[in-house]
């Protein structure tokens, strides 16, 4: 349960050690992470719905992507983040999507 904050966490630290990224798009990620995650379980545990924990949890796993491929975290990986870094960023959001 604690890998995928952590993994979203990591996109932050990596884009805070080259450019001045705003701490907004850490709180995005993380609670991004965080609701896809609470849904997920309590929809497993039979608190609500199934059905509707899936939902809510892909919506914010459809969140998280579009955060990660064409939010704030995107825009600023762009504009100023050197190549070794831009390499990492697109290596970890694929492994996000998969």
């Amino acid at each position: 349960l604690i890998t995928v904050p952590l993994q979203l966490i990591e996109f932050y630290l990596i884009l805070a050690a080259c450019t001045a990224i705003t701490i907004g798009v850490f709180w995005r990620l993380f609670i991004g992470s965080l609701v896809m995650l609470i849904s997920g379980f309590l929809g497993e545990t039979s608190t609500i719905n199934a059905g509707l924990g899936l939902l809510i949890g892909m919506l914010a796993w459809l969140y998280i992507l579009y955060q990660l491929f064409y939010g704030s975290a995107a825009s600023f990986a762009q504009s100023n983040a050197p190549k070794n870094v831009l390499t990492s960023y697109s290596i970890m959001k694929w492994i996000v999507t998969v």
